[in-house]
């Protein structure tokens, strides 16, 4: 942001002033709409009241982050310096239910109390949007300098100044201007909340809002022929108790428990998602079109009862039984028999009246097109992403992940060597679980569990996973090392290299590889996302990932292959 003039003194921040008409712009935009979104809030050159609010309207959205269009702002607040107008601060929506600045949000204020050495705190009040909580709420807070990477934030009061006679402004049938009339008759709030409250997070122990009406037909986990329908709940709910009592610490819960995972494969996968569901991970969506087989026994994670059953059904039975309140849907059916509209409803509706804070899409099956796919479904939906793949009897296995605004390159970026091979020869993968001991799976879901954790922490206030993933930054091809001979006996001679022949290294190593954008000089551009190296521009930009072909690269250009 632009400096501006040394503030004579360091005014207090307990009470953040605003007037009726900046407040106003903030329920008419920000208010008005489902998260993330935000504005600039700004006022007269030393004072810390906020008299001006203006909308962020090109800012990145994907529904549980916000990019500010910086560029643009920047460019406004020349031309408001010019005006005696400084910076106050920056207001922005959270999903429901999270009512406080995020890790990433102390950082980025961090990063603009750095910039403007003479700004003595910035406001970063937090709004619950009407469209999320059928209500309007405004908290405030103050950054204030504490370290380089991160600012102190403190909760602080709110007045509103110059209120007016009337209004007609109302959200969910409340007049705001006489509701705060009566609110702030004894002083300045500590909430300024307008509408019924509803749709907020439940507490982490708490079973989740239930549905008035009872369901008039017996519950199925299941629930194929539904692909557009929330998971049904029961009419009470198993309480948590003391399942989560242990690792309270471990993770963010709250954060986990209202975050959606689509998961693509439920073969090998299927430990996996269970240690994700004793993490917390409250929402589902398992889909897969096949049954248990007694083969399935020695390679995946089912029993001899589930034998002739669909896997994600005996998946989504065990995933309630470790996590009560965890909502389901399964689906047995192929990837390709869902379009796109529906994977996205998958991903967005709301469930029981509350929308995930963040969705990951995962490829966890070893079929060569689903897997291209997810990448597409991915990029077209702004989410982020997650696959993986066991390499020829187990001697090792790949975990390979995007996130838009962090991962320049796309999964097809780093996998193009095995699309050329598809597109050269026709042939998709003829890797098999033949060979592979059972141990090799279970490594392979311990390190996806760990990348998935960075993934839906992104941004959080953690102190141990919020940072994790702007740590691994672009080295998002991470391959792991079962074999000692794996220079010989799969060709992969990257962990003798980073290991530089140290004898104390043999086998079990893992390897993070930084990855570019494929686009030329170097390379043919990526026919998925693009080449620009930012995953975002990608939102929208395939019209339909189920019926566009898969694309060849020819010197930079793409055609297209019947």
């Amino acid at each position: 942001m632009t400096r501006h003039n040394t503030f004579a003194a360091a005014p207090a921040s307990d009470v953040l002033e605003i007037t009726w008409s900046a407040l106003r712009v903030i329920i008419d935009t920000v208010g008005s709409r489902a998260a993330e979104s935000g504005a600039l809030l700004c006022g007269a050159e030393g004072s810390t009241r906020v008299s001006q609010a203006h909308f962020d309207t090109g800012s990145r959205n994907t529904g549980g982050t916000f990019s500010p269009d910086t560029a643009t702002l920047n460019a406004l607040m020349k031309t408001l310096n010019g005006e005696g107008i400084r910076l106050q601060g920056f207001v922005h929506s959270h999903p429901s239910g999270f009512l406080r600045p995020s890790g990433g949000d102390a950082l980025y204020a961090a990063r603009i109390l750095d910039a403007i050495p003479d700004l003595p705190f910035m406001w970063m009040p937090i709004v619950q949007a009407e469209p999320d909580n059928g209500h309007f709420s405004l908290r405030a807070f103050a950054a204030h300098r504490a370290r380089a990477d991160r600012a102190d934030v403190r909760e602080c009061r709110i007045a509103v100044l110059d209120l007016p006679h009337s209004d007609p402004l109302c959200v969910a049938g409340v007049n705001v201007v006489e509701a705060l009339r009566n609110s702030l008759a004894d002083g300045p709030l500590a909430v300024l909340s307008v509408g019924t409250e509803r749709g907020l997070a439940p507490p982490v122990y708490a079973p989740r809002p239930q549905r008035n009406v009872k369901p008039k037909a017996p519950v199925t986990l299941s629930m194929p022929a539904r692909t557009d329908a929330a998971p049904a709940c029961t009419d009470e709910a198993p309480a948590l108790g003391q399942t989560f009592d242990r690792v309270q610490r471990a993770y963010d819960l709250p954060l986990l428990m209202n975050s959606r995972i689509i998961a693509v494969g439920m073969g090998g996968a299927a430990a996996w998602a269970e240690d994700c569901a004793r993490a917390g991970i409250g929402q589902w969506v398992l889909i897969d079109p096949d049954t248990v087989s007694e083969t399935n026994l020695a390679t995946q994670q089912v029993y001899r009862r589930d034998i002739g059953r669909p896997k994600v059904d005996c998946v989504a039975e065990r995933l309630r039984d470790i996590h009560p309140t965890a909502q389901v849907k399964a689906l047995q059916q192929s990837l390709d028999e869902l379009s796109d509209a529906q994977v996205e409803r998958l991903a967005t509706e709301p469930w029981n009246g509350a929308a995930p804070v963040r969705t990951v899409i995962c490829g966890l099956t070893d079929n060569f097109q689903a897997q291209a796919r997810v990448n597409r479904l991915a990029l077209k939906l702004g989410l982020p992403s997650l696959s993986a793949q066991v390499y020829r009897e187990g001697r090792g296995a790949e975990v390979t992940f995007t996130f838009p605004g962090v991962t320049p390159a796309c999964q097809r970026c780093i996998l193009s060597s095995r699309y050329r091979h598809y597109l050269d020869n026709g042939q998709g993968n003829d890797v098999t679980s033949h060979g592979t001991p059972i141990f090799a799976t279970t490594r392979l879901n311990a390190l996806k569990g760990f990348l998935l954790l960075a993934l839906l922490h992104h941004g959080s206030s953690h102190p141990r996973w919020g940072p994790l993933l702007q740590r691994i930054g672009k080295r998002n091809l991470v391959q792991l090392s079962l074999d000692p001979d794996i220079a010989t006996t799969m060709g992969l001679g990257v962990f003798a290299q980073a290991s530089h022949g140290d004898p104390r290294r043999l086998f079990d190593d893992t390897v993070w590889l930084a990855q570019d954008a494929e686009a030329p000089p170097i390379y043919a551009t990526c026919p998925d996302c693009g080449g620009t190296g930012d995953l975002r521009d990608c939102t929208g930009r395939i019209a339909d990932t189920l019926s566009t072909p898969l694309n060849s690269w020819a010197s930079g250009t793409v055609v297209l292959v019947a």
